[in-house]
């Protein structure tokens, strides 16, 4: 089963809108790192993630001191905004060739620039219809929530399936 590893940003505009739990029934291994879940400071977004982590739905790992050095290193030469976290999902990600989840364009460069796979939130809306976890038109309606909590996401390609799945 593919690997797809997620940053804090997704978990959030997924809880947000209530699909946090519709990421889990797509067909992938869904897995965080514990930075990403230490950047989640909501107490109700936080305990949505560690439950689906008990039941078994998202991975939440960890790094061995090696691992962590490795990480830090990593963040001392990276340049611009990169945070530790994010340098902890991309290694991740790269370690075990899995799609990294994020929708942080500094963290989408940096992470394809060094040949990690990278996804964003339309690539779940996408997934959620295509395995029919959400019909078209569900899709189209918690696009249309997400896009007005979040005004970073691209409205052009948004617009295009609310368009498109509305017509369902």
């Amino acid at each position: 089963m593919e690997i797809i590893v997620n940053d804090t940003n997704i978990f959030i505009d997924l809880h947000s809108i209530g699909l946090l739990g519709a990421l889990c029934e797509l067909p992938y291994d869904v897995r965080t790192v514990d930075f990403v879940v230490a950047e989640i400071t909501d107490p109700e977004q936080s305990e949505a993630i560690s439950e689906l982590a008990v039941e078994g739905k998202i991975r939440i790992e960890r790094f061995n001191p090696e691992e962590l050095a490795e990480i830090i290193s990593e963040h001392s030469s990276v340049p611009g905004n990169i945070s530790i976290p994010d340098c902890s999902v991309c290694y991740y990600a790269r370690k075990h060739s899995a799609t990294l989840l994020t929708g942080d364009s500094q963290l989408r460069k940096y992470a394809g620039a060094g040949n990690v796979a990278v996804r964003g939130i339309l690539f779940i809306f996408d997934e959620l219809v295509a395995n029919n976890i959400l019909s078209p038109s569900q899709a189209a309606i918690k696009l249309r929530e997400l896009v007005a909590i979040n005004v970073r996401l691209p409205k052009a390609e948004i617009e295009k399936r609310i368009n498109l799945w509305s017509k369902d």
